[in-house]
């Protein structure tokens, strides 16, 4: 389980927390929890902490607890534990104004409340969720390796994890495209970073399954999050494809900067074929680089021709189809210092409309019907056959397939 503010009641002693204010932030992730009654010690902090106080030291001054707030949500904290009674009797409205105008949560807890006890609590759920998540890690990564026997044992412990031998499954690989520049600071790595940042994404998705309803199983690894999500048998293409949208659109909303990349496997219902399914959901990615003004998210089962070039082991012999099919027209550009193949390109991307093509080339139509012209003699073909456009088209993807791998 993931710990943010909103899962503390779940907690022992976390049905004593009462959110005040900021709970447009209650999803904010908990890395630790501390009690810090001097202000000063705010410096220490790399951000996801949740702060207990008692107000000893600032008791009933108003501007230093607010100070305090303010610098707290500017370290990335993940909120504050007001441990309400002789030194703070409440929280102030002007504290609780500015925690909802940043989302930042704060609590109360009744002072008969031992800080230690909850503190533990809370300390103790992150650790076991740790271990959790490592253990979940390992074991998935064997399966994905494909170097184990699914036998029984097996089966079981998969099952401990939460997979169910009677459903379907969809697999799905998030890939974080600029991970390491967004871990990396002054050239070198940022562990709480890169922890923050899988965190936050983590959560996103659990949001989103949560919304469907699904129970899923996840490993981290690198800069790929993998997924295994349930289906019923009457779901298809259509809904894995929903998810996956909207994990990317809410990723896109909750995360700032982070660029993602995701793929959708095969569905499978045998737990040997999970290995395959996030090959097949690797392989959507690299299409998606192909792609580039596609979404930003692909299905394995609906890239077409693709999927065939992905078969074809020997990659020369695809090189020798792009250069058979275009061969005189790459000679004639390269002894013309012309762009005809790119012209071609963008004319059958554009389903050979002459407008769109001539707009995005920024031509005039007849220019483009004069190098038209000019590409079926040096071809010695007529563009208008549909037979010829589909061998042009299948060249091109090689092209492109053959830079993405």
């Amino acid at each position: 389980m993931i710990i943010n503010c909103e899962n503390l009641k779940t907690l022992p002693y976390g049905d004593k927390l009462k959110i005040v204010a900021g709970k447009s932030g209650i999803d904010r992730l908990i890395k630790w929890a501390h009690l810090m009654e001097n202000p000063e010690y705010i410096d220490w902090l790399k951000g996801g902490e949740l702060i207990f106080i008692t107000g000893v030291l600032i008791k009933d001054d108003t501007k230093s607890l607010l100070k305090l707030i303010r610098d707290l949500n500017s370290k990335n904290a993940a909120g504050i534990v007001i441990n309400v009674g002789p030194y703070i009797d409440k929280t102030p409205d002007e504290a609780i104004k500015f925690a909802d105008s940043v989302a930042f949560p704060i609590f109360e807890l009744p002072f008969e409340v031992r800080l230690i006890d909850i503190t533990q609590s809370i300390c103790k759920a992150i650790f076991m969720s740790k271990i959790e998540q490592e253990s979940m890690n390992s074991f998935m990564k064997n399966l994905i390796s494909g170097e184990i026997n699914y036998d029984d044992e097996i089966i079981n412990r998969a099952m401990f994890y939460g997979y169910n031998p009677d459903s379907d499954y969809y697999s799905i690989v998030i890939s974080i495209d600029n991970f390491v520049k967004l871990v990396k600071h002054n050239e070198i790595w940022d562990e709480d970073i890169e922890f923050r940042l899988k965190q936050k994404l983590q959560q996103v998705i659990v949001d989103v399954m949560h919304k469907y309803n699904k129970k899923i199983i996840s490993i981290m690894e690198s800069n790929f999050i993998i997924l295994m999500v349930p289906m019923e048998q009457k779901e298809g293409t259509n809904e894995i494809n929903l998810i996956a949208e909207e994990i990317y659109n809410k990723v896109q909303i909750k995360i700032k900067k982070i660029e993602i990349s995701i793929g959708i496997g095969s569905k499978w219902n045998k737990i040997e074929n999970f290995k395959n399914s996030v090959e097949e959901a690797r392989k959507a990615i690299k299409i998606i680089s192909i792609d580039e003004n596609k979404n930003k998210f692909c299905n394995y089962e609906q890239i077409g021709i693709y999927k065939l070039l992905f078969e074809i082991d020997k990659k020369d012999k695809m090189k020798k189809i792009y250069t058979h099919i275009l061969g005189a027209l790459i000679d004639y550009d390269n002894k013309n210092s012309t762009k005809l193949v790119q012209t071609l390109e963008i004319y059958i991307d554009k389903n050979c409309n002459l407008v769109q093509a001539s707009d995005t080339l920024f031509i005039h139509k007849n220019t483009l019907k004069y190098r038209i012209k000019r590409m079926e003699n040096i071809l010695n073909c007529d563009l208008k056959n549909l037979d010829i456009l589909f061998n042009l088209n299948l060249a091109f993807k090689i092209r492109k397939f053959l830079m993405c791998i």
